[in-house]
């Protein structure tokens, strides 16, 4: 099975950026926020900006304003972010990220537009969009009448009541979990949670007595609305829907899929067109009807569905890529004629022996993961290899992988693999997964443009290796026994680290580290930020769940812009905001942060207060049960 990270034309690079683990969190209700109320909702302050929470997505029914509006400082968070001149979420972006760009307007109130961002709405007064020259848009909204907006209350207010009573029975919910959203057409919508996301269901969609309908398939009904007359097309020549379904949605062509087109001639003439096609999953996917009429096939998908006749696979002719991964398939006799395949995917199919490969020398790619292989001797006599996917096996040695010039990526993660020598002068090797090797001697590794490697838990124990692989990039070494970063500095190239997970009680090194950006080093033993000016271009510095007892820094570092100390022992003192929202202990030793985290921070003096409650708490249980 070819992993999702697996990079199969170029090799792989991952991209960290400070907003994936930035500032961003979501506002929860709090009466005293309020800052002005409507007939449909409040407007409440948020750090440096406002949220409109609408009263139904509260439980509330609409109605007019019945007290003083109370006036509140900013709301204090544990993330922060710096105050900027100008007006929040126009001039610069607010401490969740959003800076109104035009776009996304779903709705208005008496005084402001409503605006879309993430799923919440942000209120943007008429008065601050003159200010900020977005004159146009306060003129269009403000001279709307507000007839659309009372029909929307008046009309089916009684509706959206019942529907979001429904939805919160059927799945299970509290009603002030489920937010109501309304879009600019006047049309009304619930958002509900779903695991670690949201998921929005119109009205219109919801049957009171009916089962509550998944998002993901009213969202593929939608879209395969558009291809409507084109699938009934298909369906007039004989496709069966699942088919016509893999074909709108997996197929890659010339052109688009012709969407109108009602003339089964000319489907013929785009289908000869398409080039790759995925039918995995679907019951005997060769023996559905059709598929004569797609010879020019050179990336076929079957994979995750028993076969037992390959024999109908030798119809594509010009057929370079064939995906099989859990078919079940054991005999692989069909393959001599099919001299031009380039890649095969095998993986969860029980083999154990990959001799019936040698033959097929124009074999670029082999992804055969999840199988019982041992021995990689038949692979040494395919000189094209470029990529191998080969994790979950029982494999030890990697010799007969030594002529293999042209190999560009590697994962080899969870076999048996300890020494490393026979990758070694490889010229294009780019990228290595020697994940859950437990043995594996990184001393034994020497490549010279290797830029991407993962080695998570193997029990490595320093980082020395890197003086012989010069070219790495990124580095992602979790779970392992690592003490210190020693050897870091001699990693002229690299810009991520991530060691998650280990031993490590300090950033120092014996040198200066000039390349990287971005280092985690969550969950280890670090008491103290000192050593972070060793890393003269260090951007992000994630160090949550440490032993960190102080910010304190003996010079204080310029460079850090996005700091996540989160879990770790801090003293109150120097989390305490400044003026600019800023931890005052974050503000004097790390002058360049404009974001991170601090949440979850207990001072060591609270925790044997915790444990000797801990302890009481089991004496008090144990009397209990005495």
């Amino acid at each position: 099975m070819i992993p999702a990270g697996a990079s199969l034309n170029k090799p792989s690079s991952l991209e960290m950026k400070s907003s994936d683990f930035g500032a961003g969190h979501h506002y929860v209700f709090d009466p005293k926020d309020i800052v002005a109320e409507d007939a449909n909702g409040y407007t409440v302050r948020h750090d440096d900006h406002f949220h409109y929470i609408l009263k139904s997505s509260l439980g509330l029914a609409p109605a007019r304003p019945n007290r003083p509006i109370h006036h509140q400082t900013f709301h204090r968070d544990t993330h922060y972010v710096p105050q900027n001149r100008g007006i929040s979420g126009l001039d610069y972006a607010t401490s969740d990220g959003f800076k109104f760009d035009g776009t996304g307007i779903v709705g208005r109130t008496k005084d402001s537009i409503l605006v879309n961002h993430n799923g919440h709405l942000h209120p943007i007064s008429f008065e601050d969009l003159r200010k900020s020259g977005w004159a146009a848009v306060a003129d269009k909204f403000e001279n709307k009448a507000d007839k659309k907006e009372h029909n929307i209350v008046d009309k089916k207010e009684d509706d959206f009541q019942l529907k979001l009573d429904y939805l919160a029975k059927a799945l299970n919910l509290p009603s002030t979990a489920i937010e109501r959203i309304e879009t600019e057409d006047g049309r009304i919508g619930l958002k509900y949670p779903h695991h670690d996301h949201s998921h929005v269901l119109m009205l219109e969609d919801i049957e009171i007595g009916k089962p509550i309908p998944d998002p993901h398939e009213l969202e593929h009904a939608r879209e395969l609305e558009k291809h409507k007359v084109g699938m009934q097309t298909l369906k007039k020549m004989g496709f069966d829907d699942d088919v016509i379904l893999d074909i709108v949605r997996t197929h890659q062509a010339e052109t688009p899929f012709p969407s109108n087109e009602t003339n089964p001639e000319l489907m013929k003439k785009w289908l000869a067109t398409v080039s790759k096609l995925d039918l995995g999953s679907r019951q005997n996917p060769l023996k559905r009807f059709g598929l004569a009429l797609l010879p020019n096939l050179e990336t076929l998908g079957i994979g995750f569905t028993p076969i037992d006749d390959m024999k109908p696979v030798l119809q594509f002719k010009k057929l370079k890529r064939l995906l099989m991964t859990a078919t079940g398939v054991q005999n692989y006799d069909f393959l001599q004629y099919m001299p031009q395949l380039e890649a095969i995917d095998i993986s969860q199919n029980q083999i154990s022996d990959l001799s019936f490969l040698k033959p097929y020398k124009n074999l670029n790619l082999i992804a055969a993961a999840d199988n019982n292989i041992k021995s990689l001797e038949p692979l040494a006599e395919l000189p094209n290899l470029k990529f191998l996917v080969l994790s979950n096996n029982a494999i030890q040695d990697l010799k007969p992988l030594q002529g293999l010039e042209k190999l560009q990526e590697i994962h080899i993660e969870n076999n048996k693999i300890s020494d490393l020598s026979s990758l070694a002068g490889k010229k294009d090797l780019k990228v290595l997964n020697l994940s859950e090797n437990s043995n594996v001697d990184l001393s034994t590794l020497n490549l010279p443009n290797l830029e991407t490697l993962t080695v998570n838990n193997t029990g490595l124990k320093h980082l020395t290796f890197l003086g012989k692989n010069l070219s790495l990039s990124e580095l992602t070494a979790a779970k392992n026994q690592i003490e210190n970063l020693a050897g870091i500095e001699l990693a002229k190239k690299l810009h991520f680290l991530d060691v998650e997970g280990n031993k490590i009680s300090s950033l120092k090194i014996p040198g200066k580290q000039e390349s990287l950006k971005f280092i985690n080093v969550s969950d280890n033993k670090l008491q103290n930020p000192e050593g972070i000016n060793d890393y003269q271009s260090l951007e992000t510095l994630r160090a949550a769940s440490n032993d960190i007892n102080t910010l304190n820094l003996s010079e204080p570092n310029q460079q850090v812009n996005s700091l996540d100390v989160s879990h770790n022992h801090i003293p109150k003192e120097e989390l305490t905001l400044n003026e600019k929202e800023i931890p005052v202990g974050v503000a004097q030793h790390f002058k360049a942060v404009t974001e991170g985290s601090i949440e979850g921070n207990k001072p060591v003096n609270e925790a044997p207060k915790l444990a000797e409650k801990s302890v009481n708490d089991k004496e008090d249980s144990k009397e209990v049960t005495d």
